[in-house]
């Protein structure tokens, strides 16, 4: 079976962290050398924290919702324990204990399977406030890519709201998604992004945004043919680039200073799908 071409990208490396000796290293391996080396270096860094991160289970079902509450406040009743049960059953749960036993992180995923590729979805990252700043959102989605991968699913999608610029910077700067389409009506949904990673060893590492390499390229390429940079809250703007499907979002620009808006900076199709 092969992967959907459209899901295919690489960023290119004028705006893409370098990779450090380790991470050279381990793509040396073959797939599930390195799906076990990564899994092992994440494990060890949450286990750093006074942190552990393990495999949810049907019976942390009830917790798991009493988490959820706290983490999404605008819509508790969005996953129900029957949803709960399929990830777990289905797909895959992961949790994050502190020393205490008490959930502070977590993130679901549930296999699909669309124009014959093989897709696992991601739903509900919750980190909590107390674990705020440790990296965790990006671990924990990046240990649920390699497991995903580990059992046949070609490509990691995701659904979030596009103004949440936090989560947006996770999964887009730091792990390395590309966001595929713009869904403006989806009614109580709101205004979401499709974001999705091809599930290999090459494209988790490559695909890493640096802010610094983003503006660099941004004073030696010419805007609005190069590259387009969209203010996070220009939705016309960001429809308009998605209905003539000619740029995609490969980069969230986040602000130095409170005052100043999130930008977008997108590439041209043509470059993304080069390789």
């Amino acid at each position: 079976m092969e992967i959907t071409k459209d899901y295919i990208f690489t960023k290119p490396i004028d705006i893409c962290k370098e990779l450090n000796d380790w991470e050279k290293s381990i793509l040396l391996l073959d797939k599930i050398d390195f799906s076990k080396a990564y899994k092992e270096n994440i494990q060890a860094e949450i286990n750093s924290f006074g942190l552990r991160l393990r495999m949810a289970h049907l019976e942390d079902i009830d917790p798991i919702i009493d988490f959820l509450v706290t983490r999404f406040i605008r819509d508790p009743e969005a996953i129900s324990k029957y949803d709960l049960y399929r990830f777990i059953e289905y797909g895959h749960g992961l949790i994050v204990e502190n020393e205490q036993g008490h959930i502070v992180g977590c993130l679901f995923e549930i296999g699909y399977e669309k124009e014959q590729t093989k897709i696992s979805y991601s739903i509900r990252l919750g980190i909590d406030e107390s674990v705020k700043g440790k990296g965790l959102g990006r671990l924990l989605t990046v240990y649920s890519c390699l497991l995903a991968m580990e059992r046949g699913a070609q490509i990691k999608i995701g659904l979030i709201h596009s103004n949440n610029f936090p989560s947006l910077h996770i999964h887009v700067n730091q792990v390395g998604w590309l966001i595929d389409e713009y869904h403006y009506n989806l009614g109580n949904l709101g205004l979401c992004f499709e974001f999705s990673l091809p599930l290999t060893p090459q494209a988790l590492l490559v695909n890493r945004i640096d802010l610094d390499k983003v503006r660099s390229y941004c004073a030696e390429h010419q805007e609005g043919i190069d590259y387009l940079y969209i203010k996070g809250d220009d939705i016309e703007t960001i429809k308009s680039v998605y209905r003539t499907k000619r740029f995609k979002i490969a980069a969230i620009v986040c602000p130095k200073q409170k005052e100043e808006v999130t930008m977008l900076f997108a590439l041209p199709v043509e470059l993304l799908y080069a390789n």
